[in-house]
């Protein structure tokens, strides 16, 4: 059984034990883009931090901070990353953490291969819905505007946008309910170096040109402060 879209996911392992690590490591390394390698905890921790993998795969008990302590750890924040843990004794009180945790798995060792590779298709899956979830917001009128792949669509059919335009959704939807001056917006339509010199009242004729595309009531203007894209249902 291969792991499914292994070119487009990393994956971080942690055990402690070297020589299961290395040979763990040679299997993740065929299906996966990239695998970091860690030896125990702290070290996993700190490279979760710098790369954030998509998938987590952590022995429970490791030198530093145990697997399950990690993972508490790691969900204070994120949601989204997967989390398998590997244990020698598989108990009910781990099941229920397990639930707790939003863990994908919780694979009792020897594991065979059929069982680490569905495990690892069950990770890749639930990291593609929830990040597909989060990528994507809904208008009215079967609008959508897609964060990741930058497009906005309504009925399926994609709807043509200016390089100025991307930029301006592209703020507008990076914080939920957040509004944004004029200085914030005119500031980041003029990051991009290719980009012709603009000034504020240029940023307003793409808000109004926007606007134009959107449903009603998308982008709103807060009175003395800013704009805010409202998702109107």
């Amino acid at each position: 059984m291969k792991v499914i879209k292994m070119t487009n996911h990393t994956i971080l392992y942690a055990e402690d034990e070297e020589q299961t690590r290395q040979n763990y490591t040679r299997v993740l390394q065929r299906d996966f883009k990239e695998v970091y390698s860690c030896k125990d905890g702290k070290q996993a921790y700190e490279q979760y931090i710098k790369y954030k993998p998509n998938i987590l795969l952590l022995d429970i008990n490791m030198p530093k901070i145990n697997g399950l302590d990690l993972a508490k750890k790691i969900r204070q924040k994120d949601k989204t990353t997967r989390i398998i843990i590997l244990t020698a004794h598989l108990e009910q009180d781990k099941l229920l953490l397990a639930a707790e945790l939003n863990l994908t798995k919780y694979l009792p060792k020897p594991i065979s291969r059929s069982e680490f590779k569905t495990a690892l298709n069950l990770a890749i899956t639930q990291y593609d819905e929830l990040n597909k979830k989060e990528n994507i917001i809904e208008l009215k009128d079967n609008f959508i505007w897609d964060k990741k792949s930058k497009k906005l669509s309504q009925n399926n059919k994609d709807i043509k946008l200016t390089k100025y335009e991307i930029l301006l959704l592209d703020i507008l939807t990076s914080q939920k309910n957040r509004t944004f001056t004029i200085e914030e917006i005119y500031y980041h339509l003029s990051c991009d170096d290719l980009l012709e010199q603009i000034n504020t009242t240029k940023v307003k004729d793409i808000i109004k040109r926007i606007r134009k595309k959107l449903p009603q009531e998308s982008i709103v203007n807060i009175y003395g402060f800013g704009y805010k894209f409202q998702i109107v249902n």
